[in-house]
């Protein structure tokens, strides 16, 4: 389910708009703004290494994102030129990602569908969503371990874009933490001890994140609405945003 901004109503994963208060949502479960006037966008840059935090108000009809662009991140070697564009279209505050390379991730507020190929960051961790497909039974295997059901897989993707660890999915709850978890990762000190949660239903798998304190995020392919208090991540610098009414 995901959940209403506007009534804080329970919401179907999908849903376009809100049952209980007609609030129009985006995909991200946040409600889009009316076409009045524009509001005050105010975007704030917290620097991974701790360093101070930046203040950046939109006061033009979009800004760009990148290590030269309006938005400067100029020390992060994991963002392009122009990597982002954060923007309105009529009254949605939108981005988009339009750099490639290691993309713009938008933090999980309520549980998601995930679709085949979707990247997540969680901590330092950088996923990849797959799907298994059943094994024949004429097929005779001839390596590896018997086929035990899984229908999914998380594959982890290393520095510099190599394939590590590939965790499969069971049916049902998958638990994602540092200290205890289906799937564990002890040496990340970004990754909370219960950080998230996959779940595999009978017509797929969804995400959720259970109160991490970093964040559960996923990539966006293509333009995703925003709202106050949504949260990007680009490289290494998380982006949080504030938007009011003039």
């Amino acid at each position: 389910m995901n959940t209403c901004p506007n009534c804080r109503r329970d919401t179907p994963l999908g849903a376009t708009a809100c049952p209980a208060c007609g609030a129009h949502l985006s995909s991200w479960g946040t409600a889009t703004m009316s076409t009045g006037a524009r509001p005050r966008v105010t975007i704030r840059v917290v620097r991974a290494d701790g360093g101070p935090e930046a203040t950046f108000s939109l006061k033009k009809d979009e800004v760009v994102a990148g290590t030269a662009a309006e938005l400067l991140f100029m020390d992060d070697p994991f963002v392009a030129r122009q990597q982002a564009r954060i923007r309105f279209d009529g009254g949605a505050l939108v981005v988009e990602d339009i750099g490639g390379g290691s993309g713009v991730f938008t933090r999980v507020r309520a549980e998601r569908a995930l679709s085949v190929g979707q990247e997540i960051r969680c901590g330092r961790q950088r996923l990849i969503f797959e799907v298994l497909l059943p094994v024949p039974n004429i097929v005779p295997r001839m390596w590896g371990s018997p086929e035990n059901g899984c229908r999914g897989r998380l594959v982890q993707v290393l520095e510099g874009g190599l394939r590590g660890h590939a965790f499969t999915l069971k049916d049902g709850e998958n638990v994602v933490g540092r200290e205890a978890g289906d799937i564990s990762f002890p040496g990340d000190g970004f990754v909370s001890g219960r950080h998230a949660i996959f779940t595999v239903h009978p017509d797929g798998v969804s995400l959720k994140d259970v109160g991490s304190s970093n964040g559960t995020f996923v990539r966006i392919d293509v333009p995703a609405t925003v709202g106050d208090g949504d949260q990007l991540l680009i490289g290494r610098h998380l982006l949080k945003l504030e938007v009011a009414p003039q």
